[in-house]
């Protein structure tokens, strides 16, 4: 019974102490993560080429919020209000491919996001 104990205590000190080591491994003494530095942001590729530039020249146009919603539709794709002046607007959580969301800024496109 004393070596099934004893090793059933060993057993346990070694998981405690294994699981000690890797809660504290890669953070700093707030105990964040630190970044590794080795990893990169994914590159999107649900959009193409032509998307993308589609949504740069819209931003760069400093379009109207109506102008723009005009040439998206014209364009054949759709469209939503994420942000009026800063403010968050209420939007749902579907993610589509060819859907714009755009920030306004005194009723003026300065951002737009696809998805």
């Amino acid at each position: 019974m004393k070596k099934i104990l004893l090793r059933l205590s060993t057993i346990l000190f070694v998981t405690t102490v294994g699981l000690v080591g890797c809660s504290t491994s890669g953070s700093g003494e707030s105990g964040e993560v630190e970044p590794s530095g080795t990893m990169t942001a994914p590159e999107n590729t649900d959009f193409s080429a032509e998307q993308l530039k589609f949504q740069q020249e819209l931003v760069a146009s400093e379009i109207t919020l109506e102008d723009a919603g005009a040439l998206i539709e014209a364009s054949g794709y759709t469209w939503r209000v994420g942000f009026i002046d800063g403010e968050a607007q209420v939007v749902t959580m579907d993610y589509q491919i060819d859907r714009l969301t755009l920030s306004t800024q005194d009723s003026i496109v300065v951002d737009a996001f696809w998805g």
